[in-house]
């Protein structure tokens, strides 16, 4: 049984809107995040072509804090008694 192609995985650079889908956002919400410095400014492939690392987004998204708010340590963290 074929299930289709398999799912589109990023490598090395992408262009900006597989790059804000990469973050899971809208192109507009990943345009404001780059301008404010959240996320990395692309990267220059000759004169006009702009690429983001899929590396450099890694990186920045990973620098986030969490969600709920505890910069420090995780859920495993506290269940063994780390901190």
């Amino acid at each position: 049984m074929n299930s289709g192609p398999l799912p589109w995985t990023p490598c090395g650079a992408v262009r900006r809107d597989h790059a804000a889908k990469f973050c899971g956002l809208s192109a507009t919400t990943f345009d404001a995040m780059v301008r404010d410095g959240v996320l990395p400014q692309p990267r220059l492939l000759g004169e006009r072509i702009k690429v983001w690392l899929i590396a450099d987004l890694e990186a920045a998204l990973a620098s986030l804090p969490p969600a709920g708010g505890d910069s420090e340590g995780n859920t495993c963290d506290a269940a063994f008694g780390i901190r």
